[in-house]
């Protein structure tokens, strides 16, 4: 299969230690070439190898792009620097592959707390463009009233009229017994 095409690298690695990244193809891109994020210490060589020992899965060409990042500013010191560049490999395989499709529904990806987290930042969004748009800023009493804001302002009003709060659970007596 692979042989015809390439001698096998004979180097074994059992428990790798890096990470490979399998990246969505751009729009351009033919179903024949795939395209990893890869470490920066991999050449062609160990990632055609990978490839075919690890997935079984023969490769015709490697291409390797390393991209720069811009440069930062460390948050500790202060100073301009540049974080190491992002290598990726494209690579030809022998026969095509095809991304399926995202799933409409990704309510068993998404918890309620990353929905909710969501919804906040689309809020925010919306909130920065009408700001943007006219230029004032909503007060906050101008803003909708949040549900548990509400139920804990009517939880407050309850407890000052009764005045009796209960967690319903057992205290040890020595918490309870007056000296």
């Amino acid at each position: 299969m692979a042989t015809k095409y390439f001698r096998i690298g004979k180097k074994q690695v059992f428990l790798p230690d890096q990470t490979i990244a399998f990246i969505r193809p751009r729009e351009n891109q033919p179903p024949n070439f795939a395209t990893f994020r890869v470490p920066l210490t991999f050449n062609k060589l160990d990632f055609r190898d990978y490839l075919l020992h690890a997935y079984n899965v023969p490769v015709l060409g490697v291409r390797s792009q390393l991209t720069q990042r811009r440069p930062r500013q460390s948050k500790m010191h202060h100073r301009i620097y540049r974080p190491p560049p992002v290598k990726t490999m494209t690579v030809e395989l022998h026969q095509p592959f095809v991304w399926p499709e995202p799933p409409e529904d990704k309510s068993p990806w998404n918890p309620p707390m990353l929905e909710k987290r969501y919804q906040h930042k689309e809020m925010q969004e919306k909130w920065q463009k009408e700001a943007q748009k006219t230029g004032k800023f909503p007060l906050r009493d101008e803003q909708p009233k949040m549900e548990s804001s509400l139920a804990l302002r009517e939880e407050a009003k309850r407890l000052l009229k009764d005045g009796n709060w209960e967690n319903h659970r057992n205290l040890d007596p020595k918490f309870t017994e007056k000296k």
